[in-house]
Formats: structure tokens, C-alpha cells, sequence
């Protein structure tokens, strides 16, 4: 009595009555499938006051897997009336209800997005049975539907039909409003706790326990599998912007439901976030990673001698046996650093292919030249200064480290390169003195080096004071 007591103190308290949703559809995506059933279980907390099912007419063909997981053909749904037939039934029948389904961002995004076209402004509460039924039914080895009521003794009349599944989605909110003694459901209908924007199988705990700092954070699926990593400044922040906004996409949705478990690393600073990011996804290559998980680095700076022994660069795509001076992402990465030698090494532009017109440099445009482009510069003083760029382009015979914050005061951050190539990281008191490659070996954990953490690097040294570099003897 007290449990039915304490329910109906949080029914009256939200005034609750619940609109239980399944729908049919032709694919995951709100925005590029539609539904094909719709079914709607009206409950006040204690007995089913309407029901409402109809086939829906989704003007375009159902795919064959899709009948195939249903049943739904698309001779049954012929003769259906379409969305915006019965989209003011259905308005009249959620508007002022608490929306609730089981993965409910689903049901949600297309029911949603159906109305939104038809001109009904809706956006209810919402409530997710997969979410409440791992805090008050814990210890299932699955949470999907089926699995659901097999482990609860119950068959599904109708499985992949929209009344069948929500019928027994009734069955488990009746079942969960009972024994909810811990106020989980008022705690999820509190719009601050965004709780249903959540991912379905990820635990509220451990988003909470996030901390706020820079790093690199790692998502799971329910097998333990790394599916996504990302670098941020505000590890919580970014992580929860994840789930915000509309998961109307279907891949949006399929990725969150995946999501069972988040890990981070603690980063002093971006230089040492985004080399951890680089090499955690060559680690695990994650699948939903779309960004440097293989070598990208198409574009190259190349060097030759013109006929008359001017040394020239040029930018191109990078062949089987071309080999480059340098690699880039891009071709506008590669004439962008270019740009840069080409100044700081009083280069003629021209022969950089950063000038398409014939005669003297632009100098308002491209910085001073010593007019070797027109010969009044010999090609021998010329190529003192080219050799000296290329050198630049190598870093060879440069070993160095890049220092920059630590996670305190009294240390740093190390960053190894050895004749040119990445070593690896760590951290070290700034009171040391690091003068010598053995001197770093002693902070550093050793890392691999490709093409991407080259540009990582060399894009940070472009841009950091130079008196965070040290050249090491």
C-alpha cells in the first residue's frame, strides 16, 4: 500500500497520464524513411483509458528486409490512409501526454518529424522503458524488447507489429510504475535531468563522474568494443553534446543505441590530446570514426631544378613511387605551409606555384623577393636559401622537444622529435634541465609516428611560440 501510495503522490504531483507508443517504419532515419504502423496505448497510471492503431500508407516502397522483419507489405498498407490522413487523430491523442516507448528517441524523432510536416507543433515529455528498466529491473542479460519478455515470462502477440510490441510495452510500464520505489520515473520526467536524451544502455552514473577537463574520450558498445573516440576541451560537455538535439538520422540513432559505456584520458593540453586521440583510434580503429583511421595524406611538396638551375617547389598529388619532400592532408594544407617557407625563406613565389602570371613576384602579395624569377638574382644565391627551406621541409639533423602546460604548475609537457620523426610524450618537472636526446628518453613514453601525427606536429609548430622548442644536442 505504501509503494501504490507514494505512486500516486507522483501522479498527482505531474499530473501524469501516458501515451505508450510502438510504430512500424521503412527505415531507421526520421528524416528519410516513414512510418508504416502506429500504435498508441493510453494509460493514467493504473488502467488503459484509449487505444489507437492504424496501418499508415507510407507513400514509397517498404524494402524487403523491412517486410521481411514485420510482416507489413506493400499491398496491406495500399488501401491505408497516409500520415497526414490521421495526423490530427493522433495529435488529439498525445498532445498533454507523457511519450513513452521503449528506446523512445525512435518512436519520437519520426512521430515528430511526421507531425512537424503535417503543421503540429509537439514536444512532450518523454520517458524510455529501456532506460527505467535497467534501474528498476537490473540484472537482465539484455534489454531489448523480446529478450525483455522472455526473461519476464511473457510472449509478444504480434512481435514487430506497432499493437503487439506495445501492448507488451504497456505490460513493462505497468510492471515498472509498480515497482519503482526510488522515484526513477519522476527523476526522468524532471526536463533537467535530460534523461531522455541519454543513450538507452549508457548509466546516468557514469556521465555524472565526467570530469570537465581537456582529453580524449572513448565510447563502448555492450561488448566492450570501442566504437567512436573524440578530443575535447570540456571532456563532460562534449560527451553530453553527443546526445543532444534531435536524433532524427538514422545513423545518430543507431549510434547512440550502440553506446553502453564512456572511458576519457585527462589531457594537459591540445597538443598532447590530439596526439593521445591520433594514436587511441590507430589503436582500436573504431567504427564510427570516419577521420584518420588510414594514412589520408595525399598531397606532397616536391623540389627540382628548372634549366636553368633555379631550384623550383611544387604541390601534388602523392603516387605510388612519388616521393615528396613533405606530405598533406590536402592540397590547400600543402600550399598553405608552402606559403609559409616561401616567406620566411624569401622565396619566389613563382617558383613555389603559388604565382600563375609570368614576370616578377607580386611582393604586396606574396612578401619580398630577390627577383631570381626575372635573373637578377644568380641561381647559386638562390639555391642557398632553397637547400635551407627543403631542410626546413625535413627537420633532418633536427632533433628537438616541444614543451608546453602541464597538469600543475611545477611540470610540463614533453613532446620527442628525433631527426625529424615523433618518439613520443610524457611529463616532467619543469625544474629539469633537458638538454640531451637521453635527458627526454627518461620523461618520454615511447609512440609510433606516421603521416598524421607529422601534420598534427608540424601544424602545431607553425603556430606555437618558439620559445617552447628546444634543440636538443
Amino acid at each position: 500500500m505504501d509503494t501504490i501510495y507514494h505512486w500516486r503522490q507522483i501522479i498527482a504531483r505531474f499530473d501524469s497520464v501516458y501515451a505508450i507508443v510502438d510504430i512500424e517504419t521503412t527505415g531507421g532515419s526520421a528524416k528519410k524513411h516513414r512510418i508504416t504502423e502506429i500504435a498508441i496505448i493510453i494509460y493514467d497510471g493504473e488502467k488503459v483509458l484509449k487505444r489507437y492503431e492504424s496501418l499508415v500508407n507510407p507513400e514509397e516502397n517498404i524494402p524487403r528486409n523491412i517486410i521481411n522483419l514485420t510482416g507489413i507489405t506493400n499491398e496491406m498498407v495500399e488501401d491505408a490512409p497516409t500520415f497526414s490522413e490521421v495526423a490530427s487523430d493522433i495529435y488529439d491523442i498525445l498532445e498533454g501526454q507523457i511519450f513513452v516507448a521503449h528506446n523512445v528517441n525512435f518512436d519520437y524523432s519520426f512521430v515528430r518529424s511526421h507531425l512537424g510536416e503535417c503543421g503540429y507543433k509537439w514536444n512532450p515529455k518523454r520517458l524510455c522503458t529501456v532506460r527505467l528498466s535497467r534501474k528498476i529491473l537490473p540484472g537482465m542479460y539484455s534489454y531489448s524488447l523480446g529478450k525483455l519478455a522472455q526473461q519476464l515470462g511473457y510472449k509478444i502477440e504480434g512481435r514487430h507489429r506497432a499493437m503487439g510490441d506495445c501492448d507488451f510495452t504497456t505490460t513493462l510500464f505497468q510492471m515498472l510504475v509498480q515497482k519503482d520505489n526510488d522515484g526513477h520515473i519522476a527523476f526522468a520526467l524532471n526536463q533537467r535531468s535530460r534523461e531522455a536524451t541519454l543513450p538507452p544502455n549508457l548509466s546516468r552514473s557514469i556521465i555524472e563522474t565526467i570530469p570537465t577537463q581537456m582529453g580524449v574520450y572513448l565510447f563502448f558498445d555492450a561488448g566492450s568494443k570501442v566504437i567512436y573516440i573524440g578530443k575535447a576541451n570540456n571532456l563532460k560537455h562534449r560527451v553530453s553534446e553527443h546526445f543532444r538535439g534531435s536524433p532524427h538520422t538514422g545513423y545518430k540513432s543507431r549510434f547512440a543505441e550502440k553506446i553502453s559505456d564512456v572511458k576519457w584520458i585527462v589531457c594537459p593540453n591540445e597538443l598532447i590530446a590530439l596526439l593521445t586521440e591520433a594514436r587511441e583510434i590507430k589503436k582500436y580503429w573504431p567504427p564510427y570514426n570516419r577521420l584518420m583511421k588510414r594514412v589520408t595524406l595525399n598531397w606532397g611538396v616536391f623540389g627540382y631544378y628548372d634549366q636553368r638551375g633555379y631550384g623550383r617547389f611544387s604541390i601534388g598529388r602523392v603516387g605510388k613511387w612519388a616521393k615528396p619532400i613533405i606530405s598533406f592532408r590536402n592540397q590547400f594544407e600543402a600550399r598553405q605551409a608552402l606559403a609559409v617557407w616561401q616567406t620566411e625563406f624569401t622565396l619566389c613565389a613563382r617558383y613555389c606555384q603559388l604565382q600563375e602570371q609570368e614576370g616578377a613576384c607580386a611582393e604586396d602579395v606574396h612578401g619580398k623577393c630577390n627577383k631570381a624569377c626575372v635573373f637578377e638574382e644568380s641561381s647559386e644565391n638562390y639555391d642557398i636559401r632553397y637547400k635551407r627551406a627543403i631542410e626546413a621541409m625535413t627537420n633532418e639533423g633536427s632533433t628537438l622537444i616541444i614543451r608546453d602546460k602541464g597538469f600543475h604548475d611545477e611540470e610540463e609537457s614533453l613532446v620527442l622529435i628525433e631527426k625529424g620523426r615523433y618518439k613520443g610524450h610524457g611529463m616532467a618537472p619543469k625544474s629539469t634541465k633537458v638538454e640531451r636526446i637521453e635527458d627526454a628518453l627518461e620523461f618520454i613514453e615511447t609512440g609510433y609516428d606516421d603521416q598524421d601525427i607529422q601534420s598534427i606536429i608540424r601544424s602545431h609548430i607553425q603556430k606555437s611560440d618558439r620559445s617552447q622548442i628546444t634543440i636538443l644536442n
